[in-house]
């Protein structure tokens, strides 16, 4: 078994995508804030429907919507909604010529449809982002006026506005939590591999025993645990990959037959030809049938180069490719 005092999270700020704003979200109490929810787009945008940013009455914006020549105009109705404190919708179009002379100039050509969404600690709507480091997604009912239904597989929000009576749902999103990465392991590769993952917005956590590597894994929930424990941490949580990568071999053989009972869609083992096929001869048959059809090894894109950082590089290149994070 894995012990809750086993596992140690080490705070950075090199966080991406979604997962940069429920960390953001973490903070309680929460600051004023707004969250803006692209609902709807048209034609050619940045960022499509169920994008996310978090605009702070202070501090830095967390998030994009375009590529920086939309956010002024967005920063603008997000103090309204503050200081009315009520939902602003909000309605942008670049597809006219005018844009490229007087607007935005981005190009882009599209629509995008936004609610604006003034944020405090007691709001039903941050309870529900705020489970999403538990749940694996969230579904999202919001009207123009603010009200909404947020709901998970276990618990409900609902939240009218302030002497409105809740009205039918203008829209209706899907988030999914951020993808999470199970390293077995660690090695040199680590600290680069960490930065990266957590700049594209995974959840890393790490299942390794060995102190030595302990320094270069910030910002990931380290299990101090041997690879026997996997099993246990496996039946709790769901990971969308998982990286066998302790450079130990009777380690990474046991953590791969592991992984080939487990539900992990794709497996990655780090070394080369030889050593993978070494590994899989000592599996029996039907382990084995189980593993290959998931197994990436040697893990990675061929992308060139050489070293911790090229491997890192490599392997979430190969973490980014379609259906893996799903």
């Amino acid at each position: 078994m894995v012990a809750d005092d086993a596992r140690t999270p080490i705070q950075d700020d090199s966080d991406g995508g979604l997962r940069a704003i429920l960390r953001s979200l973490q903070h309680s109490p929460l600051p004023p804030a707004v969250l803006a929810v692209v609902v709807a787009t048209e034609g050619s945008t940045y960022r499509k429907a169920g994008a996310l940013i978090l605009l702070p009455q202070h501090g830095a914006r967390v998030g994009w919507l375009s590529g920086g020549c939309l956010e002024a105009e967005l920063e603008q109705a997000a103090a309204r909604a503050l200081t009315q404190g009520r939902a602003q919708h909000l309605r942008l179009d670049t597809r006219g010529d005018d844009d490229l002379l007087f607007g935005s100039s981005s190009g882009c050509r599209g629509v995008v449809e936004l609610l604006l969404l003034p944020l405090a600690e007691a709001t039903p709507l941050l309870a529900a982002l705020r489970s999403l480091d538990r749940e694996p997604g969230l579904q999202l009912e919001l009207a123009a006026d603010g009200s909404g239904v947020a709901r998970t597989d276990t618990q409900q929000w609902r939240w009218p506005v302030s002497g409105a009576t809740y009205a039918i749902p203008r829209w209706r999103l899907a988030l999914r939590a951020p993808p999470c990465l199970l390293l077995l392991g660690a090695g040199p590769e680590s600290a680069p591999l960490l930065r990266l993952a957590h700049l594209l917005g995974w959840r890393v956590e790490v299942v390794e025993s060995r102190a030595r590597w302990f320094g270069l894994l910030a910002g990931a929930d380290v299990h101090h645990a041997e690879p026997a424990a996997l099993p246990a941490l496996l039946a709790t949580q769901r990971f969308a990959a998982a990286v066998v990568m302790s450079h130990h071999y009777s380690r990474d053989l046991e953590f791969l037959q592991h992984c080939a009972h487990s539900a992990i869609a794709w497996i990655g083992l780090l070394g080369p030809p030889a050593r993978r096929d070494a590994l899989l001869a000592e599996l029996n048959v039907a382990t084995r049938d189980r593993l290959l059809p998931r197994l990436h090894a040697p893990v990675g894109l061929r992308l060139g180069g050489e070293g911790p950082e090229a491997i890192a590089l490599s392997i979430v290149a190969a973490l980014q490719g379609p259906g893996v994070a799903a």
